[in-house]
């Protein structure tokens, strides 16, 4: 079976211990290629070039939280989507750094709690949302961007605070069009007021963000984080801080921590419908419930492979614990294997 390694420059394969740091490529490859794979690879200057252009084939890709990198490599690879069948897939690469499209694709895979909208505008906000809610951003890691709001005045002035502030030169040029410009007729076009015109036109010139609001579940003192790789699922727990709800970025990990009865139940039934060998979920648990609260399926932290004592595999309709340690790209690359030959159950 051939598979395409697209790489970013000098064989960058992100991520491993932070965004910046690639895994072993080399390794990779290796470990690929041990699993039976046919390995090709390209990088982001032959994407650019125009050189890398397959067809029929499997790609296998690397990611980048670099902005503008990030814009550039979805534009490219959604028209190799076209022809090829991309790792993670299309709607999962746009689902990274993307909490909004995120919350719209696990909906429509029947997944909806805790509940979530996803928004652009505070006109738009619930009559019946529930308080306290969550605000996030749509970009962000580690927690950065999240928000418990206690009430609708206190949502408002969070969104409001999302935005930046209009610029001094849109405030000069919003003068300007009110009190220097004249009366105005085009053909086909009625006239209009200046002084309402460029208030219409700072109105629209008005900075805004789009967000997130999710459900907020009390009570929770940790979330899971789950990373199924193939047939192999890791877990770790990651505990809140004293007076804080957010466990991302606290970096209290628990690498002993026993799953609740049916999280991983719950995880494998994510992964076996978003369809990828790759997928780290953040999971809540609470009197028998699973909330999914984000996901990634690229460049995702890997704490929970690295630093564990073992993973979990489903075995006869039960789990099993093997315990050892994990290397990253071994890792990886059985999964792939296993994937690509539809040996995941």
């Amino acid at each position: 079976m051939e598979l395409y390694l697209l790489t970013g420059y000098n064989g960058f394969y992100g991520q491993s211990r932070k965004p910046w740091v690639s895994l072993s490529t080399p390794t990779l490859i290796k470990e690929l290629r041990g699993c039976g794979l046919t390995v090709h690879t390209a990088d982001w200057h032959d994407l650019a070039s125009g050189s890398f252009n397959p067809r029929d084939s499997n790609i296998l890709y690397t990611f980048s939280q670099l902005t503008h990198i990030r814009a550039w490599l979805k534009d490219q690879l959604h028209f190799l989507a076209e022809h090829n069948r991309l790792i993670p897939s299309l709607p999962l690469l746009l689902c990274h750094e993307n909490k909004g499209y995120a919350w719209l694709y696990q909906k429509s895979k029947g997944i909806d709690t805790p509940r979530a909208w996803y928004l652009c505008d505070p006109r738009d906000i619930p009559p019946d949302l529930p308080y306290p809610i969550v605000l996030k951003t749509i970009s962000g890691t580690n927690a950065r961007g999240v928000f418990l709001c206690r009430g609708h005045q206190e949502l408002l002035d969070r969104i409001k605070a999302l935005a930046p502030a209009i610029s001094p030169a849109v405030k000069l040029d919003h003068l300007r069009r009110r009190y220097l410009r004249g009366g105005r007729t085009y053909p086909g076009y009625p006239g209009f007021e200046p002084k309402r015109d460029a208030d219409d036109w700072l109105q629209y010139m008005r900075p805004g963000a789009a967000f997130l609001l999710q459900e907020y579940i009390s009570g929770l003192d940790c979330n899971y984080r789950v990373i199924a790789i193939g047939s192999k699922f890791y877990l770790m727990r990651r505990l809140t801080k004293s007076g804080d709800f957010r466990a991302s970025g606290t970096k209290r990990f628990d690498f002993e921590a026993a799953p609740p009865a049916g999280l991983l139940d719950y995880a494998r039934s994510i992964a076996q419908s978003f369809d990828t060998p790759f997928l780290s979920l953040d999971i809540g648990h609470k009197g028998g419930e699973n909330y999914l609260f984000e996901f990634q399926a690229s460049h995702f932290g890997t704490a929970a492979i690295v630093r564990s004592q073992g993973y979990y595999r489903r075995v006869s309709g039960s789990w099993e614990f093997c315990k050892g340690s994990s290397s990253l790209e071994q890792t990886m690359a059985e999964g792939l294997a296993e994937y690509l030959r539809g040996q995941v159950n």
